[in-house]
């Protein structure tokens, strides 16, 4: 099966990288976030469909040695270039309810692990840094990723008087092998959400069903949405706020398993070798 997890990020340290150190004074690990750009949709005239040019700040982290030490020279207000990879983790979250119980359940943390970083300019103000951005935008949130839908889309719309509005979202799996700096291989899994709109959210919904394949080619997309958690030793229930980590796509490609409904088949002709000289 063919393998895709592409990410590409030209934007601006959003704040102090945060660099881990163990007992024996050794840089381990490598923390930093990043401030991008999301452009809106375009069309093949380069005229802007929907949307509007969108801050988001993915997270980047790093265990490579070297890369640890790249990390560790960059700055806040730095310009950079990261090509990386899009890694999802299952880990514990915590929270503590209004009684002061402690709650822990699983969930999701999404980061970029990073093969290449590269600084262009150094400790730029905000903005000088957004100027550059909004001149790169092109280049400044990049995301493309082959995977296999692991569960059934969903479909939500929404009407706010003027207009109505189609959300769909579903999850890949996406497998993916690459090779970091220290010359070991790793293969594994990742588990990125895909959220797309209107025309794109309908026809996911339409074509796409659990094992459908797909190409994505859109970009990094980050907010803080509000959960509702109910503790587990007094029962009551509280609000927390949680970052989200998500790919936007520009475009999908169905590739495998997907579904066309007979109309579209039939409006496509008959198969190929239907038509071949001698065929009835």
């Amino acid at each position: 099966m063919a393998r895709e997890n592409f990410v590409f990020l030209h934007g601006q340290i959003f704040d102090k990288p945060r660099v881990y150190i163990d007992e024996f004074g050794v840089q381990r690990k490598a923390s930093l976030a990043v401030r991008v750009i999301r452009r809106p949709f375009i069309n093949g005239e380069g005229a802007i469909v929907s949307g509007k040019l969108s801050i988001d700040i993915p997270t980047v982290i790093t265990m490579n040695p070297e890369l640890v030490r790249t990390c560790a020279e960059l700055r806040k207000g730095d310009m950079v270039d990261i090509r990386g990879v899009y890694t999802t983790r299952e880990v514990k979250k915590k929270s503590t309810c209004p009684n002061g119980h402690e709650n822990v359940w699983a969930g999701n943390f999404v980061f970029i692990t990073p093969i290449y970083i590269c600084r262009r300019e150094r400790e730029l103000s905000e903005e000088g840094g957004m100027a550059l951005l909004r001149e790169r935008a092109e280049i400044s949130n990049l995301v493309m990723l082959i995977g296999t839908l692991c569960r059934e889309p969903v479909l939500r719309e929404s009407t706010d008087g003027q207009r109505s509005t189609a959300l769909a979202q579903y999850q890949l799996a996406s497998n993916r092998r690459y090779h970091i700096r220290d010359g070991h291989e790793q293969e594994r899994t990742d588990y990125p959400w895909i959220k797309t709109i209107n025309k794109q959210a309908r026809e996911d919904v339409e074509h796409l069903h659990t094992n459908s394949t797909v190409f994505i080619n859109g970009a990094i997309q980050t907010r803080e949405i509000e959960r509702e958690v109910t503790c587990n030793v007094c029962g009551e229930t509280y609000i927390i706020k949680e970052s989200v980590c998500e790919i936007f796509p520009y475009s999908v490609e169905y590739l495998m398993n997907c579904v066309f409904p007979a109309k579209e088949q039939e409006q496509a002709g008959p198969p190929e070798e239907d038509m071949l000289p001698g065929k009835e």
